[in-house]
């Protein structure tokens, strides 16, 4: 797993359940796994994709999820259809490891789209699944100043700035910096000799 490209995953979907709802937004954000010259772990950004797919049963979409999505606010003109853009985005996550905020919600929804729409997922990325939330959770138990770890408790504790919540890209591209901070101990609230970790 060290050795892999790591995707950080977010999607926007007309609602909670993947056997009635839909994907209509997705995030990638790739990033290479590495060390710096005193042997440190370093994550260096490599690219983003985003894709929005058109939805092809809006009238099953729960009016919260596009609420929160901002459905109804947002310009669809360059959504495409859903086989194709999942035939994109699993072409774009071979051979990575998957990390998401919510990874059981993120992947359950892709493996049923892809199912449903023809598209071959099997051993597309690595077997591992990555859940930031857990990631989180075991690295910081003990801080007591977190104790939340939602994509938004976690944007306040590692003071990351997430410019359009709840779009699939922003949220992606939150994901990984959460993420860097995590792995590489770029935490804002540990001080070392007396200065901040910036």
């Amino acid at each position: 797993m060290k050795h892999h490209t790591l995707a950080f995953v977010d999607l926007e979907t007309t609602g909670l359940n993947p056997l009635r709802h839909e994907i209509i937004d997705i995030g990638v954000v790739r990033a290479k796994q590495g060390r710096d010259d005193a042997g440190r772990p370093t994550l260096t950004y490599l690219d983003e994709l985003e894709i929005a797919l058109l939805p092809q049963h809006i009238e099953r979409a729960d009016p919260k999820s596009l609420e929160v999505n901002q459905y109804h606010k947002r310009d669809w003109s360059h959504a495409v259809a859903p086989k194709q853009g999942l035939e994109a985005l699993v072409a774009y996550l071979n051979g990575s490891v998957f990390i998401a905020q919510n990874v059981t919600a993120d992947w359950s929804f892709i493996l049923v789209a892809c199912e449903q729409y023809g598209v071959p997922l099997d051993d597309v990325v690595h077997y591992h699944k990555l859940d930031l939330a857990s990631m989180a959770f075991g690295a910081y138990y003990e801080e007591s100043a977190l104790y939340k770890y939602s994509l938004r408790e976690l944007s306040v504790y590692f003071d990351v700035k997430n410019k359009h919540a709840h779009t699939a890209l922003s949220d992606a591209r939150t994901t990984y910096e959460i993420a860097e901070r995590i792995l590489t101990k770029k935490n804002p609230h540990i001080r070392v000799e007396g200065e901040v970790i910036q």
